[in-house]
């Protein structure tokens, strides 16, 4: 049941010089062709486990990548300034400390 070739030109594109009748009545059987495998595989048990395959794939990597944005988020917003914060204090309890005893250590010589 192959059909003829839909006319073509030099460049290998459909050639549109060709009769009207003949490329819209080829056109008409390739779409007429093409309803019927959508039908088919409409009907199958297989495409529609596929279908729903791909789907809960791209599902389940949405909510990744939603999951990913969360930490990120929660990284930004809480954790690190939390952590910057505490650091900040231990950094600077630590230099005040030492600024202490040099400074007095200093006074208690040269007084």
């Amino acid at each position: 049941m192959s059909a003829p070739p839909l006319p073509t030109a030099a460049d290998g594109y459909i050639d549109t010089t060709a009769p009207i009748a003949t490329l819209s009545q080829r056109i008409w059987d390739i779409d007429e062709g093409l309803s019927d495998i959508e039908s088919i595989d409409g009907d199958s048990d297989f495409s529609e486990f596929s279908t729903t395959s791909s789907t809960s794939t791209r599902d389940i990597e949405r909510e990744w990548n939603e999951n990913l944005e969360q930490g990120r988020q929660l990284f930004a917003i809480v954790i690190f300034p939390f952590v910057g914060r505490w650091l900040g204090k231990k950094v600077s309890y630590w230099i005040w400390t030492a600024f202490l005893k040099h400074h007095y250590k200093i006074r208690a010589i040269g007084a």
